[in-house]
Parts: structure tokens; sequence; C-alpha cells
């Protein structure tokens, strides 16, 4: 429904704020007038001439059809973000923000990204100045994580708040609390459980595979002879598929041996020794990087996997 009519005298102040007190528009007060009145009404007079070259406004640019079809692709077939589609150039011309609201009114863009948007929480001036001053003062050792709990906010937005403060937490004071340790427990964890999941998607894998090479050499006539894992009790043949061949040079000759167990069940009793020798290591104290003599690894390897004839 259309607004009243422009008064005169409505005209001649908005003339003057913008004229002789070259007010931009959120400051420009007209009794009676919203503010997208006031600025359609500043754009009539600015093409009027009326406003003398005080206002020159923007040229907005219409999206054309190939520009709307291209923004579609990337968005829904790349899964490409306004930033990243701006910081590109994939759009020449557009902006950040104008390829933004243009996805928010087509509906393109990640669902889960909008809505986590939408829930985002966002400060008011008083709250955001009510937040600066806790960090400044009753929060600045805290770590980020327990300040996004208490203010429910994400950690990266406390973090960047932070950055902007210039009080940073120093490397030392961000590891120092229960939440990291915590959270590098938590993570630790999640990397144990995927590693052993993969060793144990690759060790089906692996038998399948020597199932199929036992079948092919248990029917041609040349095939090695049998050979039993000492640990699984499965009947491979003696063949380095299945088992770790150790050479042996002498003044005699070359000597051939095999482990006594075999390969699967050697890499996994490897795995275990690992496991067992990084439990030590941290229990002592002891750096990562100290590893036992040559001879003396080679000789407890060679024990520990049954290796021999």
């Amino acid at each position: 429904m259309p607004g009243s009519r422009w008064t005169a005298s409505q005209l001649e102040s908005l003339v003057d704020q913008v004229i002789h007190l070259s007010k931009p528009l959120p400051e420009i007060d007209i009794p009676g007038k919203t503010r997208a009145a006031i600025n359609n009404q500043r754009k009539r007079l600015q093409r009027a001439g009326v406003l003398n070259g005080s206002f020159a406004g923007r040229d907005v640019k219409p999206w054309t059809f190939p520009e709307l079809k291209r923004l579609t692709a990337f968005t829904q077939d790349y899964g490409f973000s306004a930033s990243f589609i701006a910081q590109m150039g994939l759009l020449p011309g557009r902006t950040k923000d104008s390829i933004s609201k243009m996805m928010g009114r087509h509906g393109l863009g990640d669902p889960a990204i909008k809505e986590r948007a939408r829930q985002a929480c966002r400060f008011d001036p008083l709250r955001r100045e009510e937040f600066q001053r806790f960090l400044l003062g009753e929060g600045r050792l805290l770590p980020s994580m327990a300040v996004a709990r208490q203010w429910g906010l994400a950690q990266k937005t406390v973090t960047a708040y932070r950055r902007r403060l210039g009080i940073q937490l120093s490397w030392r004071e961000a590891r120092s609390s229960d939440d990291f340790r915590r959270q590098q427990r938590k993570r630790a964890a999640a990397f144990i459980a995927h590693t052993r999941e993969r060793w144990k998607q690759w060790r089906e894998r692996k038998k399948l595979l020597w199932e199929k090479l036992r079948q092919q050499l248990a029917q041609r006539s040349d095939s090695p002879p049998a050979r039993v894992c000492q640990a699984c009790g499965e009947q491979w043949y003696a063949a380095h598929e299945f088992f770790h061949v150790r050479t042996r040079r002498s003044p005699a000759g070359v000597q051939n041996s095999y482990c006594r167990i075999c390969r699967l069940c050697r890499a996994e009793r490897r795995r275990g020794a690992s496991a067992l020798a990084c439990g030590a290591g941290a229990h002592s104290g002891k750096g990562a990087g100290v590893q036992p003599r040559p001879n003396t690894a080679r000789r407890s390897a060679c024990a520990t996997q049954g290796c021999g004839d």
C-alpha cells in the first residue's frame, strides 16, 4: 500500500541533509518516512538532477541468465560457496555479498550450512561489548572451547574475537587446559578405531585374494609345497606371497628360509609389538624417536614374528 505523498518541507529537508550536511542514508531523518522511502526519493531526486551530484548512488547490474546458470552449476554440481566463487573470480564483477544474496533468492547452497547460519548466535551491540569485556577480564585465560560453551558460540568465533582484541592465547596456554587434553584423547581414540577398522578390512581383502591364489596353485602340477601357519593353522603354500622369505648368504651358497607364520599373522604381531612399544615409551617418558640398536631390533623382531626354517 503506497504511503503518504512527500510534502514540500520534507523534500527541502531531504535536499538540505544530502547536499549541505552530506549525511549518509542511515543518518538522514525525515519524520514520517521510512529508510526505504527516503532512499527511493533520494534516487528520484538524483535522476532529476536536483542533488547537483552530491549523491552519485550506485548502478545496479541485473543478473543475466548465463550468470544464473553458471551459479547454479557451481553450487549444485560442485558445492562451491559464495566466498569461494568470489575469491576465485568465477563470476567476474560479482561480489561475495551479491552472490550470497542471489543464492538465497534461488534456494541454492548447502541446506546444512544455511540452517547453521540461521541458528547462529548473533550479538547486538550491548551483548558484543559485554562479551569483549569478559574476554579482556574474567575470561582472559579461559580456553576458547570453555568460553564458546559458556556463551553459546562456536570456538572459531571466540578465537576470531581474541585475534581482533590482540589477546590470543599462547601455545602453552591453549594446551594446558583439561578440555584440550580431553579432546586430544578423544581424537586419538577415534584415530585408533579408524586405523583398526582399516586394518581389519585390509586383512579381509588380503585373505580373499590368498584363497583365490591357493585355489589356482592347487590346480597346478608344479605348485610349491604346502606350508601350515603355526599361528592361525591355515594351510598355504611355501611362496613369498604367503610367507616372509629370509635369504642367507654363506660360503656354501644362498639359502632361503620361510617364516613359520604367514604374512597376515606376522603383520598382526608386528602391530601388537608396535603398540606395546609405543605404550611403554609413553609411560616411561622417553622420546618417540629413540630406536634400539639395529642388530638387537632385528633379533627381537625375528623372535617375535616367528621367523625361521
